[in-house]
Protein backbone atom coordinates (compact mmCIF):
# COMPACT_ATOMS: atom_id res chain seq x y z
CA UNK A 1 0.00 0.00 0.00
CA UNK A 2 2.67 2.75 0.77
CA UNK A 3 4.66 1.50 -3.26
CA UNK A 4 1.20 2.77 -4.35
CA UNK A 5 0.58 6.01 -2.36
CA UNK A 6 4.82 6.99 -3.20
CA UNK A 7 4.27 5.72 -7.05
CA UNK A 8 0.99 8.01 -6.75
CA UNK A 9 2.92 11.02 -5.34
CA UNK A 10 5.84 11.16 -7.92
CA UNK A 11 3.39 10.64 -10.85
CA UNK A 12 1.03 13.25 -9.70
CA UNK A 13 4.07 15.68 -8.62
CA UNK A 14 5.84 14.90 -12.28
CA UNK A 15 2.98 16.08 -13.55
CA UNK A 16 2.04 19.13 -11.81
CA UNK A 17 6.66 19.95 -12.51
CA UNK A 18 5.51 19.65 -16.09
CA UNK A 19 2.60 22.13 -15.79
CA UNK A 20 4.87 24.40 -14.52
CA UNK A 21 7.82 24.55 -16.74
CA UNK A 22 8.09 27.98 -18.19
CA UNK A 23 7.71 28.30 -22.26
CA UNK A 24 9.86 30.91 -23.07
CA UNK A 25 11.12 30.59 -26.34
CA UNK A 26 15.02 32.34 -25.52
CA UNK A 27 17.45 29.35 -25.14
CA UNK A 28 20.28 30.35 -22.95
CA UNK A 29 21.90 27.09 -22.67
CA UNK A 30 26.00 27.98 -23.42
CA UNK A 31 26.93 24.99 -26.31
CA UNK A 32 30.26 24.44 -27.14
CA UNK A 33 31.94 26.15 -29.67
CA UNK A 34 31.51 23.32 -32.47
CA UNK A 35 27.95 22.74 -30.72
CA UNK A 36 27.13 26.27 -31.36
CA UNK A 37 28.51 27.06 -34.85
CA UNK A 38 26.47 24.05 -35.87
CA UNK A 39 23.31 25.86 -34.38
CA UNK A 40 23.61 29.23 -35.48
CA UNK A 41 23.37 27.41 -38.94
CA UNK A 42 20.37 25.42 -37.65
CA UNK A 43 18.56 28.52 -36.57
CA UNK A 44 14.94 28.97 -36.77
CA UNK A 45 12.59 31.78 -37.02
CA UNK A 46 11.07 30.39 -33.25
CA UNK A 47 14.20 30.30 -30.98
CA UNK A 48 16.60 32.44 -30.46
CA UNK A 49 19.90 31.28 -29.08
CA UNK A 50 22.47 32.67 -26.59
CA UNK A 51 25.99 31.86 -26.84
CA UNK A 52 28.46 32.50 -24.25
CA UNK A 53 30.90 35.26 -24.71
CA UNK A 54 33.75 33.20 -26.19
CA UNK A 55 31.52 31.46 -29.19
CA UNK A 56 29.40 34.25 -29.56
CA UNK A 57 32.38 37.04 -30.14
CA UNK A 58 34.23 34.36 -32.31
CA UNK A 59 31.10 33.71 -34.35
CA UNK A 60 30.24 37.40 -34.62
CA UNK A 61 33.51 38.33 -36.10
CA UNK A 62 33.54 35.90 -38.33
CA UNK A 63 29.80 36.39 -39.97
CA UNK A 64 30.25 40.17 -39.93
CA UNK A 65 27.38 40.21 -37.49
CA UNK A 66 26.45 42.76 -34.42
CA UNK A 67 27.59 41.31 -31.32
CA UNK A 68 24.15 41.83 -29.19
CA UNK A 69 25.64 41.24 -25.25
CA UNK A 70 22.61 40.91 -23.08
CA UNK A 71 24.44 41.72 -19.42
CA UNK A 72 22.38 40.59 -16.71
CA UNK A 73 22.46 39.09 -13.16
CA UNK A 74 20.26 36.16 -11.11
CA UNK A 75 18.87 38.31 -8.94
CA UNK A 76 17.45 40.75 -11.51
CA UNK A 77 13.66 40.41 -12.10
CA UNK A 78 13.78 43.29 -14.62
CA UNK A 79 16.30 41.05 -16.53
CA UNK A 80 13.94 38.04 -15.76
CA UNK A 81 10.53 40.23 -17.82
CA UNK A 82 12.95 40.94 -20.47
CA UNK A 83 13.53 37.69 -21.00
CA UNK A 84 9.82 36.15 -20.82
CA UNK A 85 8.69 39.18 -22.74
CA UNK A 86 11.21 40.73 -25.09
CA UNK A 87 13.80 38.03 -26.21
CA UNK A 88 10.56 35.38 -26.58
CA UNK A 89 8.66 38.22 -28.72
CA UNK A 90 8.76 36.15 -32.45
CA UNK A 91 9.36 39.50 -34.51
CA UNK A 92 12.11 40.04 -31.78
CA UNK A 93 13.55 36.79 -32.30
CA UNK A 94 13.02 36.94 -35.80
CA UNK A 95 15.20 40.26 -36.22
CA UNK A 96 17.92 38.82 -34.24
CA UNK A 97 18.39 35.75 -35.73
CA UNK A 98 18.90 37.75 -38.98
CA UNK A 99 21.23 40.32 -38.09
CA UNK A 100 22.75 39.50 -34.84
CA UNK A 101 24.65 37.03 -32.42
CA UNK A 102 23.22 36.91 -29.40
CA UNK A 103 25.42 36.68 -25.99
CA UNK A 104 24.36 36.04 -22.49
CA UNK A 105 27.07 37.57 -19.87
CA UNK A 106 26.43 37.71 -15.83
CA UNK A 107 29.30 39.19 -14.68
CA UNK A 108 28.86 38.40 -10.83
CA UNK A 109 29.82 34.73 -12.61
CA UNK A 110 33.34 34.46 -11.91
CA UNK A 111 35.15 33.27 -14.98
CA UNK A 112 39.00 33.92 -15.90
CA UNK A 113 39.09 32.54 -19.04
CA UNK A 114 37.09 35.03 -21.60
CA UNK A 115 38.98 35.61 -24.88
CA UNK A 116 39.18 38.91 -25.98
CA UNK A 117 41.25 39.74 -29.29
CA UNK A 118 44.37 38.00 -28.73
CA UNK A 119 44.11 38.33 -24.38
CA UNK A 120 42.18 36.53 -22.17
CA UNK A 121 40.29 38.69 -19.57
CA UNK A 122 38.60 38.30 -16.53
CA UNK A 123 34.62 38.96 -15.91
CA UNK A 124 35.87 42.74 -14.01
CA UNK A 125 37.53 43.54 -17.04
CA UNK A 126 35.12 42.40 -19.98
CA UNK A 127 32.32 44.25 -17.54
CA UNK A 128 34.31 47.26 -17.57
CA UNK A 129 35.07 47.48 -21.45
CA UNK A 130 31.28 46.30 -22.36
CA UNK A 131 29.94 48.87 -19.79
CA UNK A 132 32.45 52.02 -21.35
CA UNK A 133 33.66 52.18 -17.80
CA UNK A 134 30.53 53.59 -16.95
CA UNK A 135 28.25 52.68 -14.21
CA UNK A 136 24.97 51.26 -15.06
CA UNK A 137 22.24 49.48 -13.95
CA UNK A 138 20.46 45.59 -15.30
CA UNK A 139 19.13 44.59 -17.68
CA UNK A 140 22.12 46.34 -19.87
CA UNK A 141 22.44 45.53 -23.56
CA UNK A 142 25.49 46.14 -25.47
CA UNK A 143 25.84 46.23 -29.28
CA UNK A 144 29.06 46.00 -30.88
CA UNK A 145 28.66 46.83 -34.70
CA UNK A 146 32.08 45.33 -36.26
CA UNK A 147 33.48 43.23 -33.63
CA UNK A 148 36.86 42.79 -35.74
CA UNK A 149 37.05 46.79 -35.43
CA UNK A 150 38.12 48.31 -32.13
CA UNK A 151 34.97 51.12 -32.29
CA UNK A 152 32.82 52.28 -29.91
CA UNK A 153 29.76 50.31 -28.30
CA UNK A 154 26.16 51.01 -28.18
CA UNK A 155 25.13 50.38 -24.37
CA UNK A 156 21.38 50.92 -23.10
CA UNK A 157 20.96 50.62 -19.89
CA UNK A 158 17.84 48.93 -18.38
CA UNK A 159 14.61 47.29 -19.45
CA UNK A 160 13.30 47.39 -23.10
CA UNK A 161 9.90 46.46 -23.67
CA UNK A 162 9.23 44.74 -27.44
CA UNK A 163 8.63 48.25 -29.13
CA UNK A 164 11.05 50.40 -27.92
CA UNK A 165 13.49 47.29 -28.45
CA UNK A 166 12.24 46.43 -31.79
CA UNK A 167 12.96 49.87 -33.25
CA UNK A 168 16.23 50.03 -31.53
CA UNK A 169 17.51 46.72 -33.54
CA UNK A 170 15.99 48.05 -36.79
CA UNK A 171 17.93 51.36 -35.96
CA UNK A 172 20.96 49.45 -35.50
CA UNK A 173 20.66 46.99 -38.43
CA UNK A 174 19.75 50.21 -40.85
CA UNK A 175 23.26 51.67 -39.27
CA UNK A 176 25.44 48.43 -40.03
CA UNK A 177 23.65 48.47 -43.59
CA UNK A 178 24.80 51.78 -44.31
CA UNK A 179 27.72 51.76 -42.86
CA UNK A 180 28.77 48.37 -44.66
CA UNK A 181 30.78 49.06 -48.05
Amino acid sequence: MKLKTIIGFIAIFSIALMACKPKSKVSSSMPSTTTAAKTAFEKNDSTLQFFDWNTGYMLSKKWNKILLVDVYTDWCGWCKVMDRETYANKSVIALLNKDFICVKFNPEVANDSLVFETTVVDNRALHAFLFDRRSSGYPTTTFWMNPTKQEKLEVVAGYLDVDRFTALLNQLTEAKANSTP
